[in-house]
C-alpha cells in the first residue's frame, strides 16, 4: 500500500485531523515490503515509529491498525516503518533486524506466531529499542490488550447460557478450535472458555469435548474442522469456541458445507467477525476487543517515551501497560456496533480519553 493510498484510507475514516491542533510536520514515511526490501531515506534524528501488523489473511483489523498508526504519527510530524509479520516466526524476525537497522526508537506489533518473541525480545534489547505489544505479553515489553483469562471466561460462559437457555444444556459436541502456536494465549481464551461451559453445563460428558487445531486462521479452521464432523456424525447440538472469531468461523462454515449447521453454536474472541454485513448466522456471539483502536493507546506510551519520560514497563495482562476492557456481546447486540471503518470515524471524533468500549460496547 502506498503513502498516498493509505492517507486517503485515513482521510475517509476522519483520521487526518484527529488531534486537532498538532501540527503535521512532514512526516517521511519508510514503506517495506513484506519480504524486507527496503526504501526510504536514512535515519535523519526524527522520531522514528516501527510498526509491525499481524499479516493474517482475512484480518482487515491488522492492516487497518497500520493506517491508524501511519495516521497518528503524522499528526505528530514522527517517521513511520510498516512492516508485515505475515503471520510467520521468519518473517517477524527478520522484521525485527530490520527495524533495527532503521534505527527506530520504538517498536508496536501483532505477533501471532509469538513462539519467535522471546528471539525478537533479545535482539530488541541489545539495540535499546522498547516494545509495545499486542494482546499477546512477552517480559520486558509494554503490554497493550485484553485480559485473555477473562476474555474466555466471558465468551464460554455466555455460550454455556444460551446452550443452557435453548437446549437445556443437552449439548452432543463442544468443539475447541484451538491455537496451540500463540501459546498462553490460547489456554486463556480458548481453554478458559471451554472451562466456562462445563462449569455452566457441568452435565455434558467428559467425552463430548473435543480439540482440533485451527490455527487463528479462517481458511486453516475450515480445512482441519470437517475431521472433527466425520469422527462425530451423530452429534447434532454443537457448540464451538476458540482463539479468535477466525477460528471458530472456519469450524462453522465447515459444519455448514457438511450439512451440519442445523443446530450449531459458536461463540468468538477479538469481535473481528462479529460486526458488517456478512456475519455467520450461526455465529451467535463474540468478545470484542476493538483491536483496530490499539495503536491510540500505544502512542499515548510512545508520547512518554519520545519525551524522555519512558514509563515503567508493565509486560503482563494482570499488569498491562494498558488494559482494554473485553465486551462480550451476542450477533444481535452487535448488529447494532458500527461496522470496524465507521467505529475509527467516530473514535476520531469523539472527546479525548473516549475508548471505543465507551461507545460502543452494548451501547
Amino acid at each position: 500500500m502506498t503513502h498516498s493510498t493509505t492517507r486517503g484510507r485515513l482521510a475517509r475514516l476522519g483520521l487526518i485531523g484527529l488531534a486537532a491542533g498538532l501540527a503535521l510536520t512532514g512526516c517521511s514515511t519508510v514503506g517495506t515490503t513484506a519480504g524486507g526490501d527496503s526504501t526510504g531515506a536514512a535515519d535523519d534524528g526524527t522520531f522514528t515509529v516501527g510498526f509491525a501488523t499481524g499479516g493474517q489473511p482475512d484480518a482487515d483489523w491488522q492492516q487497518l491498525q497500520g493506517d491508524v498508526a501511519q495516521g497518528l504519527a503524522e499528526q505528530r510530524g514522527w517517521d513511520f516503518v510498516e512492516l508485515s509479520n505475515d503471520n510467520s516466526e521468519a518473517t517477524a524476525t527478520k522484521n525485527a533486524d530490520i527495524f533495527i537497522q532503521k534505527g527506530v526508537d520504538v517498536v508496536m506489533m501483532f505477533n501471532g506466531q509469538p513462539s519467535a518473541n522471546p528471539v525478537i525480545a533479545k535482539k530488541y534489547e541489545a539495540a535499546g529499542i522498547p516494545v509495545v505489544t499486542f494482546d499477546i505479553a512477552q517480559p520486558g515489553w509494554y503490554f497493550v490488550g485484553v485480559d485473555n483469562a477473562a476474555a474466555g471466561t466471558e465468551g464460554g460462559t455466555s455460550l454455556g447460557e444460551l446452550a443452557k437457555e435453548k437446549w437445556d444444556c443437552k449439548v452432543d459436541l463442544v468443539i475447541s478450535a484451538e491455537g496451540t502456536a500463540a501459546g498462553q494465549i490460547n489456554t486463556w481464551r480458548t481453554g478458559n472458555a471451554r472451562d466456562a461451559v462445563k462449569k455452566t453445563c457441568p452435565d455434558i460428558p467428559e467425552g463430548n469435548y473435543v480439540s482440533y487445531e485451527a490455527d487463528g486462521n479462517l481458511t486453516t479452521s475450515l480445512a482441519n474442522a470437517p475431521g472433527v464432523f466425520a469422527a462425530h456424525p451423530d452429534a447434532k447440538n454443537i457448540l464451538v469456541v476458540g482463539l479468535n472469531d477466525q477460528a471458530v468461523v472456519g469450524a462453522l462454515q465447515a459444519a455448514t458445507q457438511l450439512g451440519r449447521d442445523g443446530s450449531i453454536m459458536g461463540w468468538g474472541q477479538d469481535g473481528g467477525l462479529i460486526t458488517g454485513d456478512n456475519v455467520d448466522p450461526n455465529l451467535v456471539g463474540s468478545v470484542m476487543y476493538f483491536l483496530e483502536g490499539y495503536p491510540a493507546s500505544a502512542f499515548e506510551i510512545a508520547d512518554e517515551i519520545e519525551a524522555g519520560n519512558a514509563p515503567a514497563v508493565k509486560d503482563t495482562g494482570d499488569d498491562a501497560a494498558v488494559s482494554v476492557q473485553p465486551c462480550p456481546v451476542t450477533a444481535e447486540e452487535a448488529a447494532s456496533i458500527p461496522a470496524i471503518e465507521d467505529r475509527v470515524s467516530q473514535l476520531a471524533d469523539a472527546p479525548k480519553g473516549s475508548t471505543e468500549y465507551d461507545l460502543f460496547c452494548k451501547a
